[in-house]
């Protein structure tokens, strides 16, 4: 077989090696080399296993913990059950690949190095990577002993938190957000080279739920590197590596874990008091400005919302055509009582002035027995086509207009098996490509994409899904637009709540095997206008920009609604009516 690089794609076997503390590793490690394994032409050579001798018991650790900071071990140990931490045992996976068990040598305090002969024998399989489940801070020949050196992660953001514990800081300090990157190590700590890195939102009142957001979103990284590798993407693997000067924290002191504790309960106590209290109430706004202009930060423009339906609902989600000369919004309409949308078609009457409300009139233009949003609405070859929400029943449908708006034929399912959420589709470079997430995989970070020849198909994975996973930039908010020449997409920034404003990226490369893109411009809502809490849409319609905008206060129907569901789930023979609260409702 002709060799490959990181530049020349061609088939070959990646090789790699796992370094662990023996056949039993925690269920994310697991998934991660299950992932690397699925993956044609990937397999593991060699495992690594650390020989070192530790506590043979837990009161044996215990005894070597400073008595300043037992308090942290004792909670971590006793309290903390995160399930990605789980134990698996894979030894029947490493049943038929070489073992060997190494001892390191201690310099210093902290650096551990490999002896002269295991790293020979170690370069003597030709392993592409080493994969770093064990082991501590590794310094040395090692990190050359495969081609593409020692691959760690780190459950941080390393340009805040160096050292440990992983998720624990972020919460202590009140950071919204939680960071952790797949790193080529190098000599210096938490400096290495970053392969991939992605943002979360931080459960802040609880950290066994922080810990499994963070380690599960994380596995998908190493199987990303490798697809990249055999299709010649992946030039980053020799980028220089990373500076940083983030301070190095320790595991907590006794006093600090007594607060930690304590920000939790309070933080779980203000969550359900929002949950209960503080609900969500959206709005359209329309813009006479072309979408474009958002691109300049900072710059003021009149909004004209609609006037706010009935108390019982919300509009959200705007997208519009003109149509016979006449402007209609597709949209959501959300029903408090059923916790349900639907979408509805608005015919503009007319601007009653620049700082009235617009008068409409509405509609239902679809509507099915699941809930609706995020009508994405366009037109191709003289036919209006949608492309809604409808992620419960785990497709991506494509509806055709028979008579804009009121009546509309599903004509194919375009993704099966995906509970698509803000799906957005549009051309680009010849190719029709849709971009969403996943409502079973964090939608608010994991940026999933697909793309095709023809409008119905077949519409074909992109080689590195999730293509991004930032929880400041990923969700889709509208329909993408070319200005000089660059493609722009709007995206959610739901860093501190969900909605809460709009990231617009510039797209650098966008092709079935490569994505990339940088965030250009913000957009914040309106903070003294009737809406000041959140946006989360911005779409073009012409020279029309709609936007969405949020406030957020009590509302007696939906807290009514939610307490009388809440008591039924509590009635076993009443629980299967009990229904369930929508994320744009519901923390994640």
């Amino acid at each position: 077989m002709p060799d490959q690089t990181h530049g020349e794609p061609g088939p070959r076997t990646i090789r790699f090696g796992v370094m662990c503390n023996g056949t039993t590793l925690q269920e994310w490690e697991a998934s991660c080399l299950r992932r690397l394994l699925a993956i044609d032409n990937v397999a593991v050579a060699l495992v690594i296993i650390n020989d070192q001798e530790g506590p043979r018991t837990w009161f044996d650790k215990i005894k070597q913990i400073p008595h300043q900071r037992l308090f942290f071990h004792l909670y971590r140990r006793y309290f903390i059950k995160p399930q990605a931490c789980r134990p698996v045992d894979l030894s029947e996976l490493f049943k038929h690949v070489p073992a060997m068990h190494c001892k390191i040598i201690k310099r210093g305090k902290f650096s551990q190095y490999f002896k002269d002969t295991d790293v020979r024998t170690i370069r003597a399989y030709k392993l592409d990577f080493i994969l770093r489940f064990a082991f501590g801070i590794i310094r040395g020949e090692i990190l050359d002993a495969a081609r593409y050196g020692v691959w760690s992660f780190h459950h941080d953001d390393e340009e805040k938190y160096r050292g440990g514990p992983p998720c624990f800081w972020e919460i202590y300090t009140g950071d919204m957000i939680s960071a952790a990157m797949l790193q080529r190590l190098t000599e210096r700590l938490d400096a290495g080279i970053i392969l991939k890195k992605g943002f979360f939102r931080t459960v802040n009142y609880s950290y066994t739920d922080t810990i499994d957001k963070i380690y599960n979103q994380s596995i998908y990284w190493p199987a990303q590197v490798c697809i990249d590798i055999l299709n010649g993407n992946a030039a980053y693997i020799d980028d220089p590596p990373h500076p940083i000067k983030a301070p190095i924290y320790r595991d907590p002191d006794n006093i600090k874990t007594l607060l930690f504790i304590k920000k939790l309960f309070t933080n779980y106590i203000i969550n359900k008091l929002h949950t209960w209290l503080r609900h969500d109430e959206w709005n359209i706004g329309i813009i006479h400005e072309p979408i474009h202009v958002f691109l300049n930060q900072g710059a003021q423009h009149n909004i004209n919302y609609l006037q706010h339906p009935a108390k019982s609902g919300f509009y959200a989600d705007p997208f519009g055509i003109i149509n016979n000369g006449k402007l209609t919004i597709l949209c959501e309409t959300y029903d408090y009582i059923s916790f349900k949308g639907r979408i509805s078609a608005l015919e503009l009457l007319e601007m009653i002035d620049n700082k009235s409300n617009v008068s409409y009139y509405s509609e239902t233009a679809i509507e099915l027995p699941v809930h609706m949003s995020y009508p994405y609405v366009f037109q191709h070859e003289g036919e209006i086509y949608c492309v809604p929400e409808t992620q419960q029943l785990h497709e991506v449908g494509l509806y055709k207009a028979n008579d804009f708006p009121r009546s509309w034929t599903k004509i194919t399912t375009l993704i099966e098996g995906f509970a698509g959420v803000d799906n957005t589709i549009f051309r680009h470079e010849g190719r029709w490509w849709l971009l969403g997430t996943d409502e079973e995989h964090y939608p608010f970070a994991n940026l999933f994409a697909w793309y095709a020849s023809d409008l119905l198909g077949p519409w074909h994975a992109h080689a590195g899904n999730p293509i991004k996973m930032d929880v400041r930039s990923s969700r889709p908010a509208g329909t993408p637009f070319f200005y000089n020449n660059c493609l722009y997409r709007p995206a959610q920034d739901c860093s501190r709540t969900y909605g809460e404003k709009i990231v617009l990226n510039r797209v650098v490369r966008l092709t079935p095997t490569e994505f990339k893109e940088e965030p250009t411009a913000l957009i914040n809502p309106d903070t003294k206008g009737s809406y000041p809490d959140g946006i989360h849409t911005l779409s073009a319609v012409g020279n029309v920009t709609l936007i969405d905008g949020k406030r957020v206060r009590f509302v007696a129907s939906v807290f009514q609604h939610t307490l009388a569901l809440a008591l039924r789930r509590r009635l076993p023979w009443s629980s299967k009516h009990s229904g369930s609260m929508p994320k744009r409702l519901a923390d994640d």
